[in-house]
């Protein structure tokens, strides 16, 4: 008998306004520096500055809107992994994030935390772009420039150096400029900001990087003269970037100069299917489907045999839920396409997953996973497939490994829950219940999960000594002892 898997509703994930943002991190910030005084002028230590990233990032989900499908977020934190490969031992664990924004943006915050905006992606044209981008912001966080600029705030008010941070990393110009209102905020964000030598070593360092990882270096000044393009044109879509990251114009000649200089081969062969497939993705989340194959048709009509165009006709058709359509298409891909491009055959598995034939989608994300092990994102589909056809079991060892080497996928914790809950295991299912709605901004469901965890977790259990604050631990030992 097959088993039931519990289904819980998913956490909703709205909008906030940024002065409700910027009020929440100023006391978040407030709390944890006031209660750990640093000598005045001393640099942040590496665990208050992942502390500080932490505390931002539930800001940023609070104000921003994440891109959660696990194919755009995982081809970002590839290119991102093939920097970081050349970057060595690195303080931080680094985590990468999208977020649906149609500006010409990325940042990076302490701790390691890397964002990049979906229009951005959309607006490169070849990986060597995104990769030189996610280096440079990868130089900052390397370079501690915001914990080197926050020994500044010794001089200004905590809660306004906290509202400074927050109009600098999550206000729109509009936004931020009303967060800024003040002039000790002013002065704040202007201590905040990088200055062009910040600029300048994120640059060194990002362009040793990209040479080592065998890319053009090229690619950043490329992504830096489209931004100073769409600024000249009047454009919405970069409303930070160049304030925070000053000298752009200044910043492409000595880049220009360099690369003249110190070249260096491009030893990685240029193939930007996984990034037009990306592209293609995003566009379908973020746009009317129906509008979106009629476009589509249009485009084929004149050009039938593009592969790519072909399959922004099946996603949208997928979109739009015309299953038999979409599917028919993503067959045809999977077949013509299979030998040279095998990825088609894990979006034929994932197209299967979306329109409920669960059977056929393990079929062939099976097979595709068997030449293509490294998969993240067809592992996790398969996952999730094995549990929506019950095998629970089956699933929990692919989500266990996932839980390892990405434990930061969209979705993952929600998934491992439900398979924990229908293996019997329900401590542990609501303690990643609770990871996923406090992840999602949703408190109250995040405190009943991390209660019932807590109820049901066995004393001793690991998980439980990670739900519990370090101050109640040893009233924590106490009663577990009692109790035996």
């Amino acid at each position: 008998m097959e088993n039931r898997i519990p289904t819980y509703p998913a956490a909703p994930s709205p909008r906030r306004r940024l002065r409700a943002a910027a009020a929440g991190l100023a006391a978040a910030l407030l709390l944890p520096l006031l209660a750990a005084p640093r000598p005045a002028r001393a640099m942040m230590s590496v665990e208050e500055e992942k502390e500080l990233g932490a505390r931002l990032l539930r800001m940023v989900k609070e104000q921003a809107q994440l891109v959660e499908d696990p194919e755009v977020v995982g081809y970002v934190r590839g290119v991102g992994r093939k920097v970081l490969a050349q970057v060595g031992t690195s303080f931080f664990d680094y985590r990468f994030f999208v977020i649906q924004d149609a500006a010409l943006n990325a940042f990076a915050m302490p701790g390691g935390l890397v964002f990049v905006h979906s229009g951005l992606i959309e607006a490169v044209d070849n990986e060597d772009e995104l990769l030189c981008v996610i280096a440079h912001e990868i130089g900052h966080v390397e370079g501690r420039h915001v914990a080197r600029r926050m020994e500044r705030m010794q001089r200004v008010n905590l809660a306004t150096a906290a509202m400074a941070i927050a109009g600098i990393f999550l206000g729109s110009p509009k936004a931020g400029s009303a967060i800024l209102a003040t002039s000790g905020a002013l002065n704040a964000s202007i201590a905040l900001k990088y200055s062009r030598a910040d600029e300048e070593e994120a640059d060194r360092r990002g362009y040793a990087w990209i040479c080592k990882a065998g890319y053009d270096p090229g690619g950043l000044i490329a992504v830096l003269k489209k931004m100073q393009r769409h600024r000249w044109l009047g454009s919405d879509r970069i409303p930070s970037y160049l304030s925070t990251h000053p000298g752009a114009a200044e910043r492409v000649t000595y880049l220009e100069h360099q690369r003249a200089y110190r070249p260096c081969p491009q030893r990685v062969p240029q193939d930007n299917f996984e990034l037009r497939r990306v592209q293609v993705r995003l566009r379908v989340l973020t746009s009317d489907p129906r509008v979106l194959v009629e476009r589509y048709r249009r485009e084929l009509a004149a050009t039938p045999k593009d592969s790519l165009l072909r399959f922004g006709l099946a996603e949208a058709l997928l979109a739009a839920r015309d299953y038999d359509a979409a599917l028919a298409l993503f067959r045809e891909l999977a077949e013509q396409e299979g030998d040279a491009r095998p990825r088609f055959r894990a979006d034929l598995g994932r197209a299967l997953f979306t329109a409920g034939r669960y059977a056929e989608a393990r079929k062939v994300l099976t097979t595709y996973l068997e030449a293509h092990p490294g998969d993240d994102g067809a592992r996790f589909l398969l996952a999730r497939t094995l549990l929506e056809l019950g095998n629970a079991g089956a699933a929990l060892p692919l989500l266990g490994r996932l839980s390892g080497d990405w434990p930061e996928a969209p979705g993952l914790d929600f998934q491992l829950g439900r398979a924990l809950a229908a293996a019997g295991r329900t401590g542990e299912a609501h303690y990643h219940f609770y990871l996923h709605y406090l992840r999602s901004g949703d408190a109250r469901a995040a405190a009943y999960h991390r209660d019932r965890a807590l109820a049901l977790l066995p004393a001793g259990s690991p998980l439980r000594r990670k739900l519990v604050p370090p101050g109640e631990r040893n009233a924590t030992r106490a009663e577990e002892e009692a109790g035996r």
